[in-house]
């Protein structure tokens, strides 16, 4: 009980700081915007790797402080993997929100929402891939409808039919 409880204060103080340091931080360096560029793909391509953690969490952590990026993953079907198989869907969800900032850094003149989050997407996409070269057992029927779609050239279409999405553009 005693464990729990601290872990419930821990999440809580992190919560009510990560706004404030958002604030005080200022834009990003061309050396931050590098190294998001770098753990990004590294991440598309070798998910699975020994520092694969590490660089999950600096992006986790660099994009929630980024003042002048903005991530909004939406595509809530991701949430779905988990009731597939939870083994790897937490990088996979991930991937959408690094690959997404990763495509915002590379265009920062891109502001058409579904192009931003197809590119997310696609991301996901390079990622599931990579783990299933080296665990073909590694199924997501989503993620192969995704990869199906990307194939045709739809992938973006279908982000533009997810409602939810487009609310913000």
């Amino acid at each position: 009980m005693a464990r729990r409880l601290l872990a419930v204060v821990v999440v809580l103080v992190a919560a009510i700081s990560l706004p404030s340091a958002a604030k005080m931080r200022g834009p990003a360096t061309p050396q931050d915007r590098d190294r998001v560029l770098d753990y990004a793909r590294s991440l598309e391509d070798h998910p699975l790797a020994k520092d694969s953690l590490e660089k999950r969490m600096w992006l986790t952590e660099w994009i929630v402080q980024a003042p002048d990026l903005t991530v909004n993953v939406c595509c809530k079907e991701l949430e779905s993997l988990d009731q597939v198989n939870n083994t790897y869907s937490n990088q996979l969800r991930m991937q959408a929100m690094y690959s997404q900032a990763a495509f915002q850094l590379e265009h920062p003149d891109v502001k058409n929402n579904a192009a931003i989050q197809a590119a997310g997407l696609a991301g996901t996409l390079r990622a599931y891939r990579a783990i299933q070269r080296f665990d073909p057992t590694a199924k997501y029927p989503l993620l192969d409808s995704l990869i199906s779609l990307e194939r045709k050239g739809k992938l973006q279409k279908y982000v533009e039919h997810q409602s939810k999405c487009m609310m913000e553009d």
